[in-house]
């Protein structure tokens, strides 16, 4: 059986890397794993199951309506543990090799969790720039319509019935665009919101991975000493 990263899952899918990193971690209990050193690896297999999970999101369902989804479609699994080392003669290196194992698969959840949250992040970004630039158009919609009205008046008489039918749809798009407008202020409002949560914790986060590494840096000099 081949096994294979993220990474390779990404350029083999498409899925942009991050985005992978964050279903891997959403929905690991669907992919059967296993850690190689400090990488988890994937069979070949769930690939169709990145993809299915690409068709979901872009089908408009959310992640709880997702997982429903694949519960119904494919087994749970469990991650498959590398070969058994052969017992260390002392006590002492065993130790050792606990602690490290278990440091190495906290620094790998704490670092998915970064990216998780880095990944968040760029996408309120892109959000907030389509939002800036749908204001900008406005802007400019705007003038335009003030601009209209500065003009001299047409006698109703020489209308023609395809301006008056142009003039009613500018008219809607007009209000279109101003209720559209507020729904997008509201909505980058709560963007923002969202963003300093996801900056608070990720100051958390950081906070505790260095009082992590201060401890688990202890217990090992405690066990060699």
């Amino acid at each position: 059986m081949n096994w294979i990263s993220v990474a390779d899952i990404s350029k083999t899918t498409g899925i942009p890397a991050p985005t992978a990193r964050r279903y891997a971690s959403l929905f690991k209990d669907f992919l059967p794993s296993r850690k190689m050193g400090r990488v988890t690896k994937y069979p070949e297999s769930v690939i169709a199951i990145f993809q299915r999970i690409v068709s979901l999101y872009n089908d408009g369902l959310v992640t709880a309506e997702i997982e429903e989804k694949l519960k119904s479609e494919y087994p749970r699994t469990i991650e498959v543990s590398p070969n058994e080392r052969a017992a260390p003669s002392q006590p002492a290196v065993a130790g050792q090799l606990e602690l490290g194992d278990a440091f190495s698969e906290m620094m790998e959840r704490m670092g998915k969790s970064l990216e998780v949250i880095a990944d968040q992040k760029s996408i309120i970004e892109e959000q907030r720039d389509d939002i800036n630039k749908l204001k900008r158009a406005f802007v400019l919609l705007a003038k335009s319509q003030k601009k209209l009205k500065e003009l001299p008046q047409l006698d109703v008489k020489s209308m023609t019935e395809e301006f008056e039918g142009r003039a009613q749809a500018l008219e809607q798009k007009d209000s279109e665009l101003e209720e559209t407008a507020s729904d997008l202020a509201q909505e980058n409002a709560s963007l923002r919101s969202k963003l300093e949560v996801m900056e608070t914790e990720l100051v958390r986060l950081r906070r505790d991975r260095r009082e992590m590494e201060k401890y688990f840096l202890d217990k090992i000099k405690k066990i060699q000493s």
